[in-house]
């Protein structure tokens, strides 16, 4: 994800974003414990930065240092897992870059929207005295899909090597 989906020659980390589609009736859930185990068993995990709460939760993120063998230097690894229906999201928002992000959800929030790696939300209300508070969460528009939130914020579309901001 990140640096390397926008084309960037070296990656300071390593960003792996987890999904599955449900229409088989089945989810990803529990993968992050399973695949942590397998990690830590063959020693290519080394050190747990931050363990999800509940691990077997469809949207969870582990952060941790990983290194491919015994010799290697030591790395950070994310695992960040989503539902299905917010892949779009998700990938534009974990694809970056930050100024590049924060421009979108600046052109959501003028259009009346949130956008975050959730999905895109209209209807969401803030608390007048502080703005940064949600009220309530608002109604999903758009998430499935990067073009669908390009094509409703009225963006023309950009291939993530084109997302550079910084």
């Amino acid at each position: 994800m990140g640096s390397f989906r926008r084309g960037k020659a070296d990656c300071g980390d390593i960003d792996i974003l987890i999904t599955r589609p449900t229409d088989d009736g089945r989810t990803h859930s529990g993968i992050i414990r399973r695949l942590l185990w397998i990690l830590h068993r063959k020693e290519i995990l080394t050190e747990d930065l931050s363990i999800p709460d509940d691990l077997d939760d469809l949207e969870c993120v582990y952060r941790g240092l990983c290194r491919k063998d015994k010799d290697s230097r030591r790395r950070r690894i994310d695992f960040l897992t989503v539902p299905w229906k917010s892949r779009g999201a998700a990938l534009l928002y974990y694809t970056g870059d930050d100024i590049f992000n924060r421009a979108m959800r600046l052109k959501a929030n003028v259009m009346g929207y949130s956008l975050n790696q959730r999905g895109l939300y209209a209807g969401v209300v803030r608390d007048p005295s502080n703005r940064t508070v949600k009220l309530n969460e608002g109604n999903i528009i758009a998430s499935e899909t990067e073009e669908e939130i390009f094509r409703i914020l009225g963006v023309p579309w950009q291939e993530p090597h084109e997302r550079v901001r910084s």
